[in-house]
């Protein structure tokens, strides 16, 4: 999975979770006070939920983009020592 995709991913769960937030809000009119303290509180607990998967996502991405760069920094040195022992003399004693 690249990490475009999760930076998607995140986007859309950031989104649809904002989308559901916006209609149990508007659906808490003319809830009863007592259900509202339970609600009020449900919601609350979600939305940091939601928060929380969205930062471990950004991190997913940020580590797959890490992980690429490390690999290509490997290969470019795998090449650049390539590249120097072809230029050397190597005397094998032969």
């Amino acid at each position: 999975m690249s990490a475009a995709t999760v930076d998607a991913r995140a986007d859309d769960l950031w989104a649809r979770h904002a989308m559901a937030d916006g209609r149990i809000e508007s659906a808490q009119r003319g809830v009863p006070a007592g259900s509202m303290a339970a609600l009020t509180s449900a919601v609350a607990k979600w939305q940091g939920d939601s928060a929380t998967l969205f930062g471990r996502l950004v991190d997913h991405g940020h580590g797959l983009r890490a992980g690429a760069a490390a690999y290509e920094r490997t290969d470019d040195d795998g090449a650049t020592a390539i590249a120097a022992a072809e230029r050397s003399e190597l005397d094998l004693g032969l």
